[in-house]
């Protein structure tokens, strides 16, 4: 294991570490360090950090965010968070990965609703133009939204 100068005390980390998926003896893949990856993941949430800006100590910084987002969805940082409700330094630093989460989970939402939008746009579009043209591209598809709102307001 790599040694990082992190957040966790090693007698947070031996209250953390059982409760953690992907240790060694799990069945399916185990991680290559939960410790670092935990030390990275506290990183981005206490320090308001980016993923992409993350240390190269931590390792490779899209491989963290897609475990972090794996866990965020299986609502993994919550049960650790119950499990240790009567560690109150922890539960702040899990209570900030949840905060985390929770703000990845609804852009992630948001940008698909968009991109939802954007295809179905397309089609109507397609669909009133009459024609079985090839669906126009995004950006075609955002200045012809923003030409048909703003012909709109003008008509009213």
């Amino acid at each position: 294991m790599q040694k990082i100068n992190g957040v966790l005390r090693d007698d947070q980390w031996e209250k953390l570490e059982p409760l953690l998926v992907g240790r060694p003896g799990d069945s399916g893949m185990c991680g290559r360090d939960n410790r670092l990856f935990m030390e990275a993941v506290l990183w981005v949430a206490l320090k308001a950090g980016s993923w992409s800006s993350l240390a190269p100590e931590f390792g490779r910084w899209r491989t963290s965010y897609m475990r972090f987002r794996r866990w965020t969805k299986a609502d993994v940082w919550r049960r650790v968070a119950e499990s240790l409700a009567d560690q109150h330094e922890l539960q702040a630093m899990l209570q900030a990965i949840i905060v985390l989460g929770d703000e990845h989970t609804r852009l992630n939402t948001e940008r698909s609703i968009r991109r939802d939008n954007v295809k179905i746009y397309g089609r109507a579009l397609a669909s009133a133009s009459g024609s079985n043209a090839k669906p126009a591209r995004g950006d075609d598809l955002s200045s012809s939204w923003v030409w048909l709102v703003s012909n709109d307001v003008q008509t009213n």
